[in-house]
């Protein structure tokens, strides 16, 4: 079985966090190639499964990655699913789930060339610290969060994002910084193990370990099995559910990453054999 892990032009090799999957992966007798997604020489049809590792440029390239996506799942196996990238790389999931009784950080979405006021925004929903930052991201690009005294800088923002993207806006979770973001990896469905990560505000992976090993509570693991449920993929081969605490102490969604996200296989050895059984049972 040949198992291409699907990387990015600037790193198109096998991420550190991906080696010991890599590894748990050639232990089952696959062999182990690695492509970057815009590769144009890459033979898709020559392999067996393209694993949606690092193709973290995508946000920036976003049609140019899903024609990608949609040739390549023409002539292979493509993991996760492509109409799960599909309906994850938005993060206006995170409407649908909400709808579906998935508790979530309220979100104001600003289409792209919409004229919006940022603090009638706030002033409307009695929100004060927001954290504004496009529907289409990865690794906290164009991330800000923005205080009631600094509505103008938001506001210079918004505008200057208006042509190209659209904007979400959210109130900032205080626990992200107090408790911490938890993010727990499930696969196969199953809950494997948790880590607490660094808050990008804080310098996030940049500033030493991203994240680490951490007990989510009972909680917490149900609101997980119960976000993939309502997304409808309760046995998706991987699976990071971010999570944080609502001002009560109750689970809340932050994101749920079904196609690029670090699995964190360091921080808990012995994980990637998990989802090894998964993808070569």
């Amino acid at each position: 079985m040949k198992i291409a892990f699907v990387t990015n032009p600037k790193h198109p090799e096998i991420e550190d966090d991906d080696r010991p999957l890599a590894q748990a992966l050639a232990r089952r007798g696959a062999i182990v190639l690695t492509a970057s997604w815009d590769d144009p020489d890459f033979a898709w049809d020559r392999v067996d499964l393209a694993l949606l590792r690092s193709p973290w440029d995508y946000h920036r390239r976003c049609e140019e990655f899903l024609g990608w996506l949609a040739r390549a799942e023409a002539v292979t196996t493509v993991v996760n699913d492509p109409e799960v990238v599909r309906w994850n790389i938005n993060k206006r999931y995170l409407r649908e789930l909400a709808d579906k009784g998935v508790p979530t950080v309220p979100t104001a979405f600003v289409s792209r060339g919409e004229s919006a006021n940022l603090q009638d925004l706030c002033a409307a929903r009695g929100w004060a610290t927001v954290v504004l930052k496009p529907s289409i991201s990865a690794d906290s690009w164009e991330t800000i969060r923005v205080t009631p005294d600094r509505h103008a800088e938001g506001q210079a923002y918004l505008d200057r994002h208006r042509p190209d993207r659209e904007i979400m806006v959210q109130p900032f979770v205080k626990d992200v910084e107090e408790r911490g973001e938890h993010s727990l990896m499930l696969f196969g469905g199953v809950y494997s193990h948790a880590v607490r990560k660094n808050s990008a505000f804080q310098g996030g992976r940049h500033v030493g370990p991203e994240g680490r090993t951490s007990d989510p509570g009972p909680d917490g693991l149900e609101m997980a099995r119960d976000v993939l449920a309502r997304a409808g993929f309760p046995q998706i081969p991987y699976a990071r559910v971010d999570i944080a605490r609502d001002d009560s102490g109750a689970p809340l969604l932050l994101e749920l990453e079904l196609f690029e996200p670090t699995l964190f296989f360091r921080e808990m050895p012995g994980s990637e054999e998990a989802l090894a059984r998964v993808l070569m049972p």
